[in-house]
Parts: structure tokens; C-alpha cells; sequence
């Protein structure tokens, strides 16, 4: 079973649908996202799986998605023009777990992280 969040995110509120869901190996499964700030480009999803912390799966910014590596092949990250709403559509839905969907406004993922070594 896949189960989701509706979040408050640096002051924006963040919203996903389906509120659970539940598929079998093999099925494709959409999560959508709606987040209410233009100022907040990037919108991320993370998993957090029944036993362990969050990972990030993917991210848009500026409507660009960026997959990790890991995930690449069974996940895509999909951000609108307007930067506010975004899916991610699990190909191969193996990994049962907590999705959540955040959004920030600011630079990649990519750049805070290497600014910050």
C-alpha cells in the first residue's frame, strides 16, 4: 500500500491525491501534487519506506524533472508550466511505503547540495 501526506511546505500548502493507494507488481500508479505559490519552482518527492527515512526520488525545476539514479527506471517526475502541480507516475510499484511531495522555491537540488561541500 502506497499512503500519502498533505503537507505544509516553507509556507506553501502542499497537496496530493490519491489519498492511498493499492496496485500490483507490474501496474503504472500516478500520485499528483498541487502546491499554491508560483514563487516555489521546485517541487520534490521523496519515499519513506515502512522501515527507514525519507529518500528523494526525483524533483522538477522549472518544469525540468531529475530523476536519482535508483529511481530512474521505474519512476517519473512530471511539474507543469506554473510550477504548481506535479505527478510521479510509478511504473513498477515494488516499493510500499509513505510518498510525499514537497515544493521550495529556490535553486536545483543539485546546486544546494554541492554549495554545501
Amino acid at each position: 500500500m502506497i499512503a500519502l501526506c498533505v503537507c505544509l511546505s516553507l509556507g506553501a500548502l502542499v497537496t496530493q491525491w490519491p489519498r492511498t493507494v493499492t496496485a500490483r507488481e507490474g501496474e503504472t500508479v500516478t500520485l499528483r501534487c498541487y502546491q499554491n505559490n508560483t514563487k516555489y519552482e521546485t517541487m520534490l518527492w521523496y519515499l519513506q519506506p515502512h522501515q527507514g527515512g525519507l529518500t528523494l526520488i526525483g524533483y522538477g525545476y522549472y518544469s525540468t524533472p531529475t530523476m536519482e539514479d535508483a529511481y530512474k527506471l521505474d519512476y517519473e517526475v512530471k511539474q507543469t508550466d506554473d510550477y504548481k502541480n506535479c505527478s510521479l507516475e510509478i511504473k513498477n510499484p515494488t516499493q510500499e511505503g509513505v510518498y510525499y511531495c514537497a515544493a521550495r522555491e529556490g535553486h536545483s537540488v543539485r546546486e544546494r547540495q554541492i554549495s554545501r561541500t
